[in-house]
């Protein structure tokens, strides 16, 4: 059964967005995993300059921070009362790092983006990936955003490598495709209707 009829295997789904309010949530569930990806925090497109996705501690401050600053955004996805699954999103100076990658031309000045998702494990595969997006999107239109981008990536690969998503998960999300972005990577974009 899909998320958005609101259950699912292992029980009812919805989504609350980040703030200080839900920062123990986020950081349950990345803590479970080791930080993602051995301690990113979702740090790494908050950043210009090198990155030291192993520095767990310092990574999880610099996001707490940014969360209690109001400059970390992201949609957090809930199954039952445990925390599965994140959608990280914000606009350009927040996420700032997308525009250091090769071949990128903004589809817009104003575009926020969406840059991280994360599903916990043995709640993979269930569209709840697409479901953070669709939530997200809320969100953003929400807060008055008229254009969003994502960076999906293509081809066979595992889990670990599927941080920025695939191009089924925006297509089923009512993105489309603007153009290529580096190897095996594209620009998806959409406008939010007011």
């Amino acid at each position: 059964m899909k998320p958005s009829s609101a259950s699912h295997t292992h029980g009812g789904i919805y989504s609350r967005q980040l703030t200080e309010e839900t920062w123990p949530d986020f950081e349950k569930l990345f803590a479970a995993s080791g930080g993602v990806w051995g301690g990113c925090w979702c740090m790494f497109f908050h950043q210009q300059s090198k990155f030291d996705s192993k520095a767990y501690a310092k990574n999880r401050e610099a996001k707490r921070q940014l969360t209690a600053d109001g400059r970390a955004h992201g949609t957090v996805v809930y199954c039952g009362s445990d925390s599965v699954g994140w959608c990280q999103y914000g606009p350009r100076e927040e996420l700032p790092r997308i525009d250091r990658k090769r071949g990128y031309r903004p589809t817009s000045p104003h575009a926020w983006r969406v840059t991280c998702l994360f599903i916990a494990p043995g709640h993979r595969r269930s569209g709840l990936a697409t479901f953070a997006v669709k939530e997200s999107l809320k969100a953003m239109k929400k807060a008055g955003v008229s254009s969003v981008e994502a960076y999906p990536v293509e081809g066979e690969r595992s889990a670990t490598f599927l941080w920025s998503g695939t191009p089924k998960i925006f297509e089923e999300a009512g993105f489309s495709k603007a153009g290529p972005l580096g190897k095996g990577s594209w620009i998806y974009t959409t406008q939010l209707k007011r």
